[in-house]
């Protein structure tokens, strides 16, 4: 009789609880009452036990499908976050030429975009050998880099000077005109946000030139650091 007066006890104070839990706090959802269930425990307290039990296992249940359902549509919201991700993948690397011997371009009369023959990365297929251009696939902040190298014998001009630039608007310039050696060289790298369609290049400018070989010293490099349509 006392285990009987319990589990009659316990339904009185479980059975006040009008609340439910989910992954955002309490809901107010719950499984229908059974109306038969305060007749069935007044008219027969031995089966009182039976029927708290049943609710119980009941509201159970209802939470572990509810819990079920949702951790399903996280999963799914995070499979297509990362196949969003690897659509979006876009990093290139390309170098002059590799040559086995140090071949020059320059010095040019007038500005002329660099074309980057040696490719040793296009992940996205976004840059062009042919132009010398990448164009951005998407919107996102990118990482670009650049580096100019020229040898010249000592007795001849010597300068390497080149832009980085964005839709034919200059973005960083390296120049290097010390004079006093036959090697120049110099190098940038920065971040930068690019709109879906944006086209970035290195210009050679006037009078400037730069050599490579297989060891490649002129190197251009970008990559997609992470989607954004705005900065």
């Amino acid at each position: 009789m006392r285990a009987i007066f319990l589990l009659c006890l316990l339904q009185a104070v479980f059975g006040q609880s009008q609340n439910r839990f989910g992954w955002n706090g309490p809901a107010v959802t719950q499984p229908a009452a059974d109306p038969n269930l305060n007749k069935i425990c007044s008219n027969d307290q031995s089966a009182c036990g039976c029927c708290l039990m049943q609710t119980q296992m009941a509201r159970m249940e209802q939470f572990f499908n509810m819990t079920t359902t949702e951790m399903s549509q996280q999963l799914m919201n995070s499979k297509m976050t990362l196949n969003n991700i690897k659509n979006n993948r876009s990093a290139f690397s390309v170098a002059l030429n590799n040559e086995k011997t140090l071949t020059c371009f320059g010095p040019v009369a007038d500005d002329r975009r660099v074309t980057y023959k040696h490719v040793f990365l296009n992940l996205g297929d976004s840059y062009n050998a042919q132009t010398g251009i990448f164009t951005a696939p998407s919107s996102g902040v990118y990482s670009l880099a650049a580096t100019v190298y020229s040898l010249s014998p000592v007795d001849l001009p010597q300068a390497t000077c080149a832009q980085l630039q964005v839709n034919g608007v200059a973005l960083a310039t390296l120049v290097e005109k010390n004079g006093l050696d036959s090697e120049d060289s110099s190098t940038v790298v920065i971040a930068r946000h690019l709109k879906a369609g944006d086209q970035v290049s290195v210009i050679l400018l006037k009078g400037c030139n730069i050599c490579d070989d297989a060891t490649h010293y002129n190197t251009f490099t970008g990559f997609l650091l992470y989607a954004a349509e705005t900065a």
